[in-house]
């Protein structure tokens, strides 16, 4: 994901009251490995999938390229 896609994450998170660094805290991770996985430098599932509940929506629809037909993630 590139450096846009990033950013267009860190505002949806901000409008929808959140952050990298709260969703940091909720996984006992730092900030830091919330931005490498947005940013496609890193693969976790758990951090996909608290970005994706605190969209209201699935890791799938927003890293589509992440996850195949063959590899189906459900949160």
């Amino acid at each position: 994901m590139n450096d846009c896609c990033h950013e267009m994450l860190r505002a949806r998170l901000r409008l929808a009251g959140s952050s990298f660094s709260a969703i940091a805290r909720e996984l006992g991770i730092t900030p830091s490995s919330v931005s490498l996985v947005s940013q496609g430098h890193r693969r976790s599932e758990n951090v996909e999938r608290a970005i994706a509940i605190k969209l209201q929506t699935k890791p799938e629809i927003i890293w589509p390229a992440r996850y195949t037909k063959e590899r189906k993630v459900t949160p």
